[in-house]
């Protein structure tokens, strides 16, 4: 039986959003022919529609041939929302207005007649603006996720996690997550075998990964706020000393109660904890730009036993402390 996906194309989305997809889905009917010697129906078929059925004018320029509109794309297995090109948030948000006519209703239609509804990058905000996202986990590019959090307050972010799945509602991170959101799509409609052929051929060596080693934490602030400006300073400039919040708070001429809310709304982080991110991107920083040891970046960050920092690299950034630096050193 063959499976049947139809992408949402519209202009000033991701090339590899449309193109990529479609590479690794006829990965897959390729490794089925080859099973099966060139016998049976493929396992996908696709379309891509905009929603005049004009071609489609991508963010690099590339004119991209449709097979029909919106209207028309029948009742597929899969439909995917591709990625909107920004070089800042309210781009994205902007794009996700400008679609939402055209969009909302006919991606809830589909959900409710049984398709899986699978969105890639920044293209979540698409997705998330359906309301199918509400209550449940999502993903999305690292970097917006300060403004996927307060347009959509509903939705779980897991910002940690490359592909999400709750109800047939399929999310996958920044640009090239595709191929996890693919392979994912492909176990669940051809099987875990044609899957892992596919990963193989395309190189991906862990089934869905993790966003973790590669977001650093967001050095924006939710609202501006000078005082939490001055502790932010003061943090990056002692990352080797003991943080106390009662004397930083003191230092700032506030009560410690007032530094928290304050710093919270700002940040979205207590102190301590915004304190100790800073100093695991520390150490994500001389991981990758030098040579020195483990124990030496321990001490330079303000960590006493190695042992204990490791275990907190790991848990912050799914890696050890040697295994982010082979896969990120310069």
């Amino acid at each position: 039986m063959t499976t049947n996906l139809a992408i949402f194309a519209y202009d000033g989305c991701l090339s590899t959003s449309l193109t990529g997809p479609t590479d690794i889905f006829h990965i897959a009917n390729t490794h089925q022919r080859v099973r099966k010697e060139g016998a049976g129906r493929p396992l996908f078929s696709w379309i891509i529609c905009s929603p005049d059925g004009k071609p489609v004018h991508t963010s690099t320029g590339i004119t991209v041939a449709v097979d029909c509109r919106y209207d028309d794309v029948g009742q597929p297995d899969i439909c995917m929302i591709p990625a909107i090109d920004h070089a800042y948030g309210f781009e994205v948000l902007e794009k996700t207005r400008e679609m939402r006519a055209l969009l909302g209703d006919r991606i809830r239609a589909h959900h409710a007649a049984g398709a899986a509804i699978a969105s890639n990058c920044s293209g979540s905000f698409l997705l998330a603006d359906t309301g199918l996202l509400d209550g449940s986990d999502a993903t999305t590019s690292w970097w917006l996720a300060h403004h996927f959090s307060d347009a959509f307050p509903r939705v779980r972010l897991r910002l940690e996690q490359v592909v999400t799945e709750h109800n047939q509602v399929y999310c996958s991170g920044a640009v090239t997550a595709y191929l996890h959101l693919c392979i994912r799509l492909i176990e669940r409609f051809a099987g875990p075998e044609i899957a892992k052929c596919c990963a193989k051929t395309v190189m991906l060596a862990n089934k869905d990964s993790t966003q973790a080693p590669y977001i650093p934490i967001p050095h924006h602030f939710k609202q501006p706020d000078e005082l939490v400006k001055t502790a932010v300073q003061w943090m990056q400039e002692n990352l080797d000393q003991e943080f106390q919040l009662d004397a930083l708070a003191r230092q700032l001429a506030v009560s410690p109660r007032t530094f928290i809310r304050r710093f919270n709304q700002a940040t979205g982080k207590p102190p301590k904890q915004y304190f100790q991110k800073l100093r695991i991107d520390e150490a994500k920083r001389l991981l990758e730009s030098t040579s020195l040891s483990v124990d030496d970046i321990t001490e330079k960050v303000g960590y006493v036993d190695v042992s204990s920092f490791r275990r907190l690299f790991k848990r912050e950034v799914s890696l050890s402390p040697t295994e982010y630096r082979k896969r990120f050193a310069r």
